[in-house]
């Protein structure tokens, strides 16, 4: 969640979400396609997801930790590269 909500981040994905919501509202084969990946796509993270929770409950100390690393990493990467923090425009 913090690294989606670095400006950088945040921009990037924003511009290739309306490339894409933009190039399937103007090709009508290429809208088909997509529909039906997004179909899968969703159902096949609903398998995982059920799937997969009683080895996350399991793993949680674990993915904690590993949160918890990631996060101190993310602050020293935050403070060392303050342009991360910028909006892009002035990037």
């Amino acid at each position: 969640t913090r690294v989606a909500n670095l400006p950088l981040v945040s921009s990037a994905y924003d511009i290739v979400s309306s490339a894409y919501s933009s190039t399937k509202e103007s090709h009508p084969c290429v809208r088909s396609v997509c529909d039906a990946a997004e179909k899968g796509v969703k159902t096949l993270t609903a398998a995982a997801v059920s799937g997969a929770q009683p080895l996350l409950t399991r793993l949680e100390p674990q993915i904690s930790t590993a949160n918890e690393f990631a996060c101190r990493g993310l602050d020293k990467l935050e403070e060392k590269l303050p342009i991360l923090q910028q909006p892009p425009e002035k990037v």
